[in-house]
Parts: C-alpha cells; sequence; structure tokens
C-alpha cells in the first residue's frame, strides 16, 4: 500500500489513477495522511474534484426533498461515514457497530441465494442537484469521505466494510490456491447495487431556520439524530414466533445461506412439530400463539415452546426419530398432562392456572426429556401412552392454582430450572430413584 502511495506521490501512477484495483482505490482514500508529500497533497485536490454521479428520482414530503437513487458497494466505502455517539461530548447519534452483526451481512451477501439489501437512508450536505426530466435529477457528490452520514443501516454498510477486509486478508496469502478466484468473487461484491434514499439535511436547516425566522437553533447533525431517532423508535420489530415461523418456511422452500436461520436451524426443525401440537386434534388445540400477535386468546408463543423443547431435541436417541415419530410422543406426552389437568387447559379456565405459563410450558419440556430417556432405560415403547403416564403419573395432585402453586413465584432461566426441580422432586418423593439423581445433578 505504501508503495503506491510513494509512486502517487511522485506522480509515477497518477495519470493511470482509473485504472487501480477498486481496493487500492479504497485504500488510498483511508490511508494517503501516512505520506507527507506536497505532491500528493496536488494529487489529493485533484481526486477530491471528481464527483460520484448518481441518478435519482426526487420526491418532496412536507416541501423536504428526497431522492431515492443506488450506489455502489465500493462508493459507498468511499463516502460514507456514521456519526457515533460518544459520552464524553454527549454528540453524535450512532450506535457502535456490531462485528458479529455485520460479519451475518457478510456470509448473507457471499452465500444466500436471494441476497438483497433493504435501502439504506443517508444526508447529505455537499452535492450538485441537476435535473434530468420531470422527477429525475442527477446527484453529483464530491468524492471524499464523510460526502454522506449514514442514518440508516450502519451494520449493513458494515457488512461490505467485512468484504474489504477480507479481500485484504486475502491478498497476503500468497501460499492458498484459491486465492485470486475468492479476490474475484469478493471483489465483485464490491460492485453490488444498494439502493438508498438521500434527505438534503443542509437544505431542510435551512428552511426551518427560515420558517422559526432565525429564532431555531438548529445544527445539520441534530436534524440527523432526529431523523435517526425517528426510524429507530418507530420501527416495530417482528414477533420471535413470526420470525420461527417464516424461518421455517423459508428452509422449507429450499433458500439456503440466510446466517440468522443457520445459526439457529435446529429451531426450524422443532417448528412444524409445535404446529402440530396446536391442530384441533393435539392436546394445544387453538392455545399456541403461531405468528405472535398480540392479545389473540392463544396465551403459549411459540417462541417459547421452541426454546422450552431444545433439550429434548438435543437427546442423540430421540434426534435419530422421524418428524412423525418425535410429533407423536409429544402429542402423547402432553395428552396425557391434559388428560390429568383438564382445567389447566380450558379455555374459560386456564387463566387461573399456570400450566399454560411458559416457566410451566418450559419444566415439562425439560421433563420429557428425561421421561422419553427413561422409557428407553426401561425397554418400554416411548410411543405408548401408558408408559408416559407410569411417569408423570405421580404429578396427579400437584398444585397449579395461579395463587397458591410452587410455581407462582417462579420465572426467568433460574426459575424455569427451579421448577423442572420442583417436578422433579415430587416424582422423587412418589418413588421415582432416577428423578432423585438428576436433582442431585442439577
Amino acid at each position: 500500500m505504501n508503495d503506491t502511495l510513494e509512486k502517487i506521490a511522485h506522480h509515477e501512477i497518477s495519470k493511470d489513477f482509473n485504472k487501480l484495483s477498486i481496493v487500492e482505490i479504497i485504500d488510498i482514500y483511508r490511508n494517503y495522511p501516512k505520506i507527507q508529500s506536497k505532491h500528493l497533497e496536488d494529487v489529493w485536490k485533484k481526486i477530491s474534484q471528481v464527483s460520484v454521479k448518481i441518478k435519482v428520482m426526487k420526491i418532496v414530503q412536507k416541501g423536504m426533498p428526497l431522492y431515492i437513487g443506488k450506489i455502489e458497494a465500493k462508493d459507498l466505502l468511499l463516502l460514507a461515514t456514521s456519526n457515533l455517539w460518544r459520552d464524553e461530548t454527549l454528540e453524535g447519534y450512532q450506535r457502535e457497530k456490531f462485528r458479529d452483526k455485520t460479519n451475518e451481512i457478510r456470509k448473507y451477501l457471499e452465500g444466500c441465494s436471494i441476497s438483497i439489501v433493504p435501502a439504506l437512508f443517508a444526508s447529505f450536505s455537499e452535492a450538485i442537484v441537476t435535473p434530468i426530466s420531470d422527477d429525475i435529477e442527477l446527484l453529483e457528490l464530491p468524492l471524499k469521505p464523510g460526502s454522506i452520514t449514514i442514518l440508516d443501516g450502519q451494520q449493513r454498510t458494515g457488512g461490505f466494510e467485512e468484504i474489504y477486509k477480507e479481500i485484504k486478508r486475502l491478498q497476503s496469502r500468497h501460499s492458498m490456491i484459491d486465492r485470486d478466484e475468492q479476490i474475484k468473487k469478493y471483489t465483485e461484491l464490491l460492485s453490488f447495487e444498494v439502493p438508498i434514499v438521500f434527505v438534503d439535511t443542509k437544505a431542510i436547516v435551512e428552511k426551518l431556520k427560515r420558517e422559526s425566522k432565525g429564532a431555531l437553533k438548529i445544527k445539520q447533525s441534530d436534524l440527523e439524530g432526529a431523523f435517526f431517532f425517528i426510524i429507530n423508535k418507530t420501527q416495530k420489530p417482528v414477533s420471535s414466533s413470526l420470525k420461527d415461523e417464516l424461518a421455517y418456511k423459508t428452509i422449507k422452500a429450499g433458500i439456503t445461506g440466510i446466517p440468522i436461520i443457520e445459526k439457529e436451524k435446529w429451531r426450524t426443525e422443532i417448528v412444524p412439530v409445535v404446529n402440530e401440537l396446536n391442530k384441533e386434534s393435539s392436546p394445544f388445540k387453538g392455545l399456541i400463539n403461531l405468528g405472535g400477535i398480540l392479545n389473540n386468546g392463544h396465551p403459549v408463543p411459540l417462541f417459547s415452546f421452541v426454546s422450552s423443547l431444545k433439550p429434548l431435541f438435543d437427546n442423540t436417541q430421540f434426534k435419530e426419530l422421524s418428524f412423525d415419530q418425535k410429533t407423536t410422543f409429544l402429542v402423547n406426552y402432553w395428552g396425557c398432562i391434559r388428560e390429568m389437568f383438564p382445567e389447566t387447559f380450558d379455555q374459560q379456565t386456564w387463566k387461573q392456572y399456570l400450566m399454560l405459563r411458559t416457566t410451566s410450558i418450559y419444566a415439562f419440556n425439560y421433563l420429557a426429556r428425561d421421561v422419553y430417556s427413561w422409557c428407553l432405560e426401561d425397554g418400554i415403547d416411548p410411543f405408548d401412552v401408558e408408559s408416559v403416564k407410569k411417569f408423570i403419573e405421580p404429578l396427579q395432585d400437584f398444585d397449579w392454582d395461579k395463587n397458591t402453586s410452587p410455581f407462582a413465584f417462579l420465572g426467568g432461566g433460574k426459575g424455569v430450572r427451579k421448577a423442572h426441580e420442583v417436578l422433579l422432586k415430587q416424582l422423587s418423593e412418589k418413588g421415582n430413584s432416577r428423578a432423585r439423581i438428576l436433582i442431585q445433578k442439577e
């Protein structure tokens, strides 16, 4: 890199600037202050006079101009900055970049067959806007860092930053067999076209000052911070249960390479089983909230139910079962529980009891793993209702009343483990020696 800078500084390759690779250009922009040379300063001034031209569609909202266009990732890395919050000065507004998040985005861009990037939202203060026709205009941004400020999309921009870093890493691995092929792949990703919405914060600040007749004291950074707050405060996140359902449908459709799904792919195996438990002929019919819709009368969140089944689905023998076998075991298991405590599942009375609360669901699904293992240890059929009853009938007299139950004051991760222990303790007191062993282990 320094060799390239030195050559530019001495006018050796300044005429061939356009022939430099994307990575070389980004390096030059980020590292030029390291070389002290009046020649480099002259070259840099010439470069900074160059502009990035983006054809945009102009729309106006309440007298405020917005410009919708597209920008290549490499130009984004050259032009974009983020105004990070700083405790010591109480300035800025952006959160820090999260490396795990930006790496997820890199993997998504690299490996997903349908990798699309939603529009970024950015501001600019220096630009030339030239009308072309009707609402189509040409936006010219000076080719220098900080020409645009990212208001929404910092993590997405960070994903492309990780791609740039990956190219830099590969460039130093000279012995790597497919190095050139990998560099080519990642370099092509830096030409990825990203939709972007620009807002002219300078023009809006001037408009607000005119309207207030000078009474309003506002800076561009204040306006940008307000936009950032509005975007992030007014967005309603998708419910965790709906995310689970959509992740399952995505995998079922054969779409792969989405890191956030791949990281917890086990959840997509459990979702269809839980969906079966909610059907008309199943123990939870109509009681599981599959889409996370608020106040719909379905008290058991799919997300919690899926999470609580992980220990069972991690069981080595259970993993080997078919979908139908896994579903049959859980339908029979929860069917026995419902038969023992029908009032706790009844639509008219369940609110008086704790059975359908998250802590109880977790505790019983943790116990499901134990019951399945005990069936195998005793050589009895885990899919037979009578086999399951043998182990859980000692809980017949357990108190589920919301005011007096041992579960009444349990919650959170520790509460779940304690609730599981409470069930094991009652089984132990009724003669189950293996429940006593599990309590000692916990």
